[in-house]
C-alpha cells in the first residue's frame, strides 16, 4: 500500500523563544469546448505520447535539484504555468537541503500513458503516471500541448494520495474526451475545487457534500491545528486555500466521470502579538531569503490537486502536492 506523499509545514516551539518552521516531506485554465466522449482518434499516437511523456519526465528529473541558471533554463523547456514556478522553487529547496531530502523527492524516469485527448481538441492533453524513484510511489502527470498535438509541457504533477483509486480512461488508441465545463458530471470542476478549498481552511473549515474526505485533506487540517497549537499564546495562525485554475483533465472510460487537475494557492499567515525573534525553516530561507521573523509572516504555496469527479456522487481527491513558492516576513 502506498503512503501519501505530502509537504507539511509544522510550527514547533523551540528554545530561547525561537520558533522554527519545519518542512516534512512524506507523500492554464481549461477553457476547451465541451467534449464529453472519445472521438475514436487520439491527439497523438500512443507510442508518441509515451515518448513525449518519458522525455519530459526524464528532463524534469535531471533538473529537479539544479538551482543554477542552467537548471532554470532546463525547467523552462519542461514545465508551463504554475508548475514551472513550483519546480523552480523546489529546486532551490532541494539544492539547499540534504542528500536524503533529494533522494526522497527524486522523480523516476519511467512513464505510463493513462489517457490522451481527442484529435483536434484544444489544448491537447496527455495524462501519464510516473513514480518517485526511492519509494516507487506513483505520481500523476498532466501534459498539455497545442491543437496540433505538439509542444507538450508539464502542467501539473502530483503523487497519489493514500488508498486513492483512479478509474480507467478510454483506451489510448481512441482518445478520452476533454472535461470542458463539466457537463454530465456530478459537479463542475470549479465548484469542486472551491468546495475542497473551503473544507481545508483554518481555523474555520466548511465541510462539503461535494467532496469526500481523504487522508491528504485530513492531514492538512490536522497539521494546521498543530501549527496553531505550537504558536500558542505568541500569536495567531490562519491558513487559506484559494482556487486559481482548472489546469485540465480527461473523461473516464465511457464518459462516466472525469479526472481533473486543479491549481490552488495556499497561504499560511502568522501574526505575533509581540515582537519576537523567530527563525524560519531552511525551506523558507531557500525560497525567499527570509532569515528572521519579528512580527508577522506570510507563506505562499502552489497546490496541485487531482480530483475524480463522477457522473453522480461525491468527488474524490486522488493526487495532491503543494510547494512553497514565496514568503514574506516582518
Amino acid at each position: 500500500m502506498y503512503r501519501p506523499v505530502s509537504r507539511r509545514r509544522v510550527l514547533t516551539a523551540a528554545s530561547a523563544g525561537v520558533l522554527s518552521l519545519v518542512s516534512l516531506v512524506a507523500c492554464t485554465s481549461n477553457g476547451a469546448d465541451e467534449t464529453t466522449a472519445s472521438t475514436g482518434t487520439p491527439a497523438v499516437a500512443p507510442t508518441q505520447a509515451t515518448s513525449v511523456a518519458t522525455s519530459l519526465i526524464t528532463a524534469a528529473s535531471r533538473a529537479q535539484a539544479d538551482a543554477t541558471a542552467a537548471g532554470d533554463a532546463a525547467r523552462a523547456k519542461v514545465y508551463t504555468g504554475p508548475a514551472l514556478k513550483a519546480a523552480n522553487a523546489q529546486a532551490k529547496v532541494l539544492a539547499a537541503g540534504s542528500a536524503a531530502q533529494r533522494a526522497e523527492a527524486e522523480l523516476g524516469t519511467d512513464a505510463t500513458v493513462l489517457g490522451i485527448s481527442p484529435k483536434a481538441a484544444a489544448p491537447a492533453e496527455i495524462i501519464a503516471r510516473t513514480t518517485l524513484k526511492k519509494s516507487n510511489a506513483p505520481v500523476l502527470v498532466l501534459l498539455t500541448g497545442d491543437q496540433s498535438g505538439q509542444n507538450f509541457t508539464i502542467a501539473a504533477m502530483a503523487p497519489l494520495v493514500q488508498d486513492a483509486k483512479v478509474e480507467a480512461l478510454d483506451p489510448t488508441s481512441e482518445g478520452s474526451g476533454l472535461v470542458g465545463t463539466g457537463t454530465g458530471l456530478a459537479a463542475k470542476p470549479s465548484d469542486v475545487s472551491a468546495a475542497w478549498a473551503a473544507s481545508v481552511a483554518f481555523p474555520d473549515p466548511k465541510p462539503s457534500q461535494l467532496v469526500a474526505d481523504d487522508p491528504w485533506s485530513s492531514q492538512l487540517r490536522s497539521d494546521a491545528q498543530a501549527q496553531s497549537k505550537a504558536l500558542g499564546a505568541q500569536g495567531v495562525f490562519a491558513q487559506t486555500h484559494e482556487p486559481a485554475d482548472i489546469l485540465g483533465g480527461l473523461r473516464l472510460k465511457g464518459g462516466s466521470g472525469a479526472l481533473v487537475f486543479a491549481h490552488l494557492t495556499r497561504t499560511d499567515a502568522i501574526a505575533l502579538h509581540k515582537p519576537t525573534k523567530l527563525t524560519p525553516s531552511k525551506e523558507v530561507t531557500a525560497v525567499s531569503g527570509v532569515k528572521t521573523i519579528t512580527t508577522e509572516a506570510q507563506l505562499t504555496s502552489s497546490e496541485f490537486v487531482a480530483f475524480v469527479i463522477p457522473a453522480s456522487g461525491q468527488a474524490r481527491v486522488v493526487a495532491a502536492r503543494d510547494q512553497l513558492i514565496a514568503a514574506e516576513a516582518h
